[in-house]
């Protein structure tokens, strides 16, 4: 069954961050027929629909998919998983159901099981903030984010082409990927980044005991490196547990890397200190002029 995005009837599961974000959106740019809402907070409904966030709400998980041709699943991980099975005997045919999880191969495992009927893409928006809930929420929070989508092998060209342009039309930039590859580039730019930052407050707090003037000195280095720590440990426990051994792996080559510096300051080895971190220093100047060349406004 084909259809445009533009006649779609659109459920969002979970108005948290990401997303009433994606509700907003949706409804901003008027992308969709219609943008209902699935939250499990009555409060929740009624302000996204009084906010123009959402068309229509409900609490009611499965009256919430029935009739619509792109279910959202916005909540995390292993809670996203469970709602498959909850939902299948709920969906239209051709329905395309999607997550916005920050793993993947957990998810396309589970999607696997879905009915022959219904379309599912795993995906995951590289968007979000340290906060969460949807008082976070925010307009615009996909602009120049890149979206990954990851396809099964039974998920329909259509499919992917649909929800392409679902991602285009929230300003987001589509990448492909396959599941094992994106829970392995996560842990090492989104995961493991959200252990070290936190390692770093809890370095810096077992300081403070000593001297509670670190506090006071603490500036913007300390603030931009400590940032992600300020993010829910529920949240990111979920995706921790559901992406172990990427992050362990991650993790490993961290230690090594840190253990190199160690030794090169122990051991005064000044030139070889200097190369280090140039080297880290050069690579990090790449990637942000790069970033900055893909994130240029267009004039």
């Amino acid at each position: 069954m084909s259809f445009t995005l533009a006649d779609c009837r659109v459920a969002v599961v979970g108005l948290g961050l990401i997303g009433a974000s994606l509700c907003a959106d949706l409804t901003r740019l008027k992308v969709c027929r219609e943008v209902r809402g699935v939250s499990r907070s009555s409060t929740t409904v009624s302000r996204g629909i009084a906010e123009g966030i959402i068309d229509q709400g409900t609490t009611s998980l499965q009256t919430g998919v029935e009739g619509v041709d792109i279910v959202i699943l916005a909540a995390p991980v292993r809670i996203a998983i469970g709602q498959l099975a909850r939902i299948a005997d709920h969906l239209k045919d051709g329905a395309i159901v999607a997550d916005v999880g920050s793993t993947s191969v957990e998810v396309v495992e589970a999607m696997k099981g879905m009915p022959a009927h219904v379309q599912p893409i795993a995906t995951h928006p590289m968007a979000g903030k340290e906060t969460s809930g949807f008082d976070s929420a925010e307009r615009g929070l996909f602009d120049n984010a890149t979206w990954i989508l990851t396809p099964l092998e039974r998920t329909s060209a259509h499919t992917v082409k649909v929800f392409r342009e679902l991602v285009l039309s929230v300003g987001a930039h589509p990448l492909m990927m396959e599941p094992h590859k994106h829970d392995r580039v996560v842990a090492a730019i989104s995961h493991v980044p959200f252990l070290l930052s936190s390692a770093l407050v809890g370095s810096v707090a077992e300081a403070g005991v000593r001297d509670p003037e670190v506090w006071e000195c603490a500036a913007g280095g300390f603030r931009d490196t400590s940032r992600v720590a300020a993010s829910e440990a529920d949240m990111f426990i979920d995706i921790l547990m559901t992406n172990r051994e990427n992050v362990r792996s991650q993790l490993d080559r961290f230690i090594e890397e840190i253990l190199e510096l160690r030794s090169m300051l122990v051991e005064r080895r000044e030139d070889a200190l200097v190369a280090r971190l140039s080297a880290h220093r050069n690579a990090r100047l790449a990637w942000y002029a790069d970033w900055m060349e893909r994130n240029r406004p267009e004039i």
